[in-house]
């Protein structure tokens, strides 16, 4: 249950949960969180890191926001489920447990279900977890505050965009610090 472990380039993976057409909406400071998760999303591009997508539900919640689809591009690919936990539902399991990762950022919706799912799951499974809590949200500001302080009792790293991608980065004279320096203006 260490929460004070360092990101490192070479073992870590974005987790983009569930921002889906239906739902997004719905959510307390909605546009603001989507701006934080595109953020997270172009910095993790920026430094060649695998990103993870997966949508409840897509038949009735709909498809990821076509404000993150035109980010990540006509080769990304979007992983169904209809369990709450990513980790839930045995390929996406399989998939996430089978890649070099052994940290995990989360972003996306709903902090208090998908969100929080998932991060006692990968907890569980000996994975480093961290959710960026200016990239997810609820509706209800009490169902977040919940969930953020039932994540952090768990051992679950709770931070911001600009800090871990910050952290990624490690140093100035990163050949992609110029690139990251911009986004985070």
């Amino acid at each position: 249950m260490d929460r004070n472990f360092r990101f490192h380039k070479d073992k870590t993976a974005l987790l983009v949960v569930d921002v889906q057409e239906k739902l997004i909406g719905l959510e307390d400071r909605s546009a603001e969180v989507l701006g934080a998760i595109q953020k997270s999303i172009k910095g993790f591009q920026i430094l060649g890191l695998p990103i993870v997508v997966t949508e409840q539900y897509p038949v009735g919640l709909g498809q990821t926001v076509s404000g993150i689809k035109s980010l990540l591009g006509p080769n990304q690919t979007y992983l169904a489920k209809t369990a709450f936990s990513c980790l839930g539902d045995f390929q996406i399991n399989s998939s996430l447990l089978a890649m070099p990762v052994s940290q995990w950022v989360l972003v996306g919706i709903e902090a208090h279900v998908c969100i929080l799912q998932s991060a006692k799951d990968l907890i569980a499974a000996g994975k480093q977890v961290a959710v960026l809590n200016d990239a997810i949200s609820s509706r209800s500001i009490y169902d977040f505050s919940t969930a953020i302080a039932e994540m952090r009792d768990i051992g679950v790293r709770i931070s911001s965009v600009e800090t871990v991608l910050f952290e990624l980065l490690q140093d100035s004279l990163s050949p992609e610090f110029k690139k990251m320096s911009q986004l985070l203006k």
